[in-house]
C-alpha cells in the first residue's frame, strides 16, 4: 500500500510540476550573459540562494557550510565565501534548515511552480525522487561551468549511484572537503589495548600482509574470545545481525547490480559469489562461532567499555561531531572486513545509505549556470588540503593513531555501495542472517520481490551511469 501511495503521490506532483513549468516557460531564463574578462567570470551582482539541510541536532549551532564557526575549517569556509563573492561579483544568500523540512519545502515549492532556491544541499536519497520528478537540472547541462566528471572532487559514481537517473547525474558531493562529506558503514574498530594485553598480533598486520581472509577471521574470533568463571569477559566482536549481514554479503565481491554473460544487468546478491558469502557467513555468525559475537550491545559502548576486541559501526561514530570513538578511546585501530576467495587480497568495500552533503541544482532557478560556477568555486579544495594525501595526513593527526587507519577508512568509503535504503531493497542485504532457513530457501523466497524493485529503482540508476560515462 505504501508503495502505491508513493507512486500516486509522485505522479501527482509530477503533473503539477510539469503544468507549473509550462505556465512559467516564458519567464524562465536559463542562460545568463556573463561578462568574461581574461577568462574570468563576472556574474554582475546576481544573487544565488543556497539552501543547506543539516541534522536537527546541530541546527542552531553556528556553522559555515557545515563546519563549526571559529574552527580551522570553519574559518577557511568563511573566507572562501568572501573570496568567491568578491571574485565572481555575486551575492550568496545561504539558509540552514532541518534536513527533513528542507527537502519537503523544496518539493512543495517546486511542484507549485514557486522559486525556493537555486541550489540545495542535503541527504542524497531525498534528491533521487526529486530528480525523477524533473525538478533538478542534470549536470550534463552545466558541464561548461562545473566539471562534474572529476570524481576525485565531486564523488565517485558508486557513491552517487542513487542520484544518477536514466540519462544524467543530478547531484554531487564535495569529496575533498575534509570530514563533512564522509558517512558510510561499517569499518571494524579494534581495541588495540586488549590486543596488546593478550600479546596478539595486531590484526592490521594481517590486512597489510594480504592475510585478512574469512579463514583468518575465524581464527581470531576463536582467539579473542575470553571467558572467566563461566562468564564472558571479552567478546571477539560486537555487531548487529544487520551489520554483519550487510558487510559479509559484500566481502566476496558482490554488488547490487552486475552484468551477466548477455551484457544485461541483474540483481547481484543472488550470484554464486554472494551465495558463497551468505553460506559461510551463516556458519560463522549462527554456527560454532556464534558465542564469540555480542549481537545486542551498541558497538560504541562495548569498545569504550572494553568488553569487546572488535566492533563494527558507522563512520560518524568514529569521527566528526558524534565521533565518540576518536574522542573517548585512547588506542584503537581501523580494519576493513575480511574477504572471500573470489576477490584479491586487501579488497576494500563498504556501504552507504546516503551522502550527507549531496548538492543539486533547482530547475526553477533562473541562473543555473551562474549557480554551477559559484558552487564549483566554493568547493575548490582548501589550500594545503588539495589532494587525498593531505587529507589522510590530517585524519591521521586529528583522529587516528596509525596512518594505515586513515588509508583503510577512506578506501572503504571510496568503494562503498549505495544500498537503495528507502527503495524496499536494503533489507534484503541482511535478511539472510535472521531468516532461520537455508540460503537456498531464502533466495527462492525473495527472488520475485527483489526483481520488481530492482527493475524499478536500480536499473534507472545503471542507465544513468552508462549515459554519463558510456560504460
Amino acid at each position: 500500500m505504501k508503495k502505491i501511495v508513493k507512486i500516486v503521490l509522485l505522479a501527482f506532483l509530477f503533473s503539477i510540476f510539469a503544468t507549473a513549468c509550462n505556465a512559467n516557460a516564458e519567464n524562465e531564463v536559463f542562460d545568463v550573459d556573463f561578462v568574461k574578462n581574461s577568462g574570468e567570470l563576472d556574474l554582475e551582482g546576481v544573487e544565488i540562494v543556497y539552501e543547506i539541510g543539516i541534522a536537527p541536532e546541530v541546527l542552531g549551532t553556528p556553522t559555515c557550510l557545515g563546519y563549526d564557526i571559529d574552527t580551522q575549517f570553519g574559518d577557511l569556509a568563511v573566507q572562501r565565501l568572501k573570496d568567491v563573492q568578491q571574485k565572481l561579483n555575486c551575492t550568496l544568500d545561504i539558509k540552514y534548515t532541518d534536513n527533513y523540512y528542507s527537502c519537503r519545502n523544496f518539493v512543495a515549492a517546486s511542484a507549485s511552480g514557486a522559486f525556493f532556491c537555486d541550489v540545495i544541499s542535503g541527504i542524497s536519497d531525498m534528491w533521487a525522487d526529486v530528480a525523477r520528478l524533473g525538478m533538478l537540472v542534470g549536470l550534463s547541462e552545466l558541464e561548461e561551468y562545473i566539471d562534474y566528471r572529476n570524481e576525485a572532487k565531486w564523488g565517485y559514481r558508486n557513491m552517487l549511484e542513487v542520484i544518477y537517473y536514466e540519462d544524467d547525474l543530478y547531484g554531487i558531493v564535495p569529496l575533498l572537503w575534509p570530514e563533512i562529506s564522509v558517512s558510510f558503514g561499517c569499518p571494524i574498530v579494534v581495541n588495540e589495548d586488549l590486543i596488546a594485553t593478550y600479546g596478539h598480533t595486531d590484526p592490521r598486520d594481517y590486512l597489510e600482509n594480504g592475510e585478512w581472509t574469512w579463514d583468518k577471521f575465524k581464527e581470531v574470533l576463536e582467539l579473542y574470545y575470553v571467558q572467566e568463571g563461566g562468564q564472558t569477559k571479552y567478546y571477539s566482536m560486537t555487531c548487529s545481525p544487520a551489520t554483519f549481514g550487510d558487510m559479509f554479503l559484500l566481502s566476496n565481491g558482490s554488488h547490487y547490480a552486475v552484468k551477466n554473460d548477455k551484457g544485461e544487468y541483474e540483481y547481484g546478491f543472488f550470484t554464486p559469489e554472494a551465495i558463497k558469502a551468505m553460506t559461510v557467513g551463516l556458519e560463522i555468525f549462527e554456527g560454532t562461532l556464534a558465542h564469540t559475537f555480542d549481537k545486542t550491545t551498541e558497538p560504541v559502548d562495548a569498545l569504550i567499555d572494553g568488553t569487546t576486541v572488535m566492533g563494527s559501526l558507522y563512520s560518524e561514530s568514529i569521527i566528526g561531531l558524534n565521533g565518540r570513538i576518536s574522542k573517548e578511546m585512547d588506542n584503537f585501530g581501523i580494519l576493513s572486513w575480511p574477504t572471500g576467495p573470489d576477490v584479491e587480497p586487501g579488497y576494500k568495500f563498504g556501504f552507504l545509505h546516503n551522502i550527507e552533503r549531496c548538492i543539486s541544482f533547482s530547475r526553477m532557478s533562473k541562473y543555473p549556470e551562474a549557480t554551477a560556477a559559484v558552487i564549483s568555486a566554493i568547493y575548490e579544495p582548501f589550500e594545503s588540503y588539495d589532494d587525498l594525501d593531505d587529507i589522510l595526513e590530517l585524519m591521521s593527526h586529528n583522529y587516528f593513531f596509525d596512518p594505515r587507519d586513515s588509508k583503510v577508512f577512506y578506501d572503504m568509503f571510496f568503494a562503498a555501495d549505495y544500498t537503495y535504503f528507502h527503495y524496499q531493497l536494503y533489507d534484503q542485504m541482511h535478511y539472510w542472517v535472521t531468516y532461520n532457513k537455508s540460503v537456498t530457501e531464502y533466495v527462492e523466497a525473495y527472488s520475485e520481490i527483489v526483481e520488481e524493485s530492482f527493475d524499478e529503482y536500480v536499473l534507472p540508476s545503471m542507465r544513468g551511469i552508462e549515459a554519463v560515462w558510456g560504460e
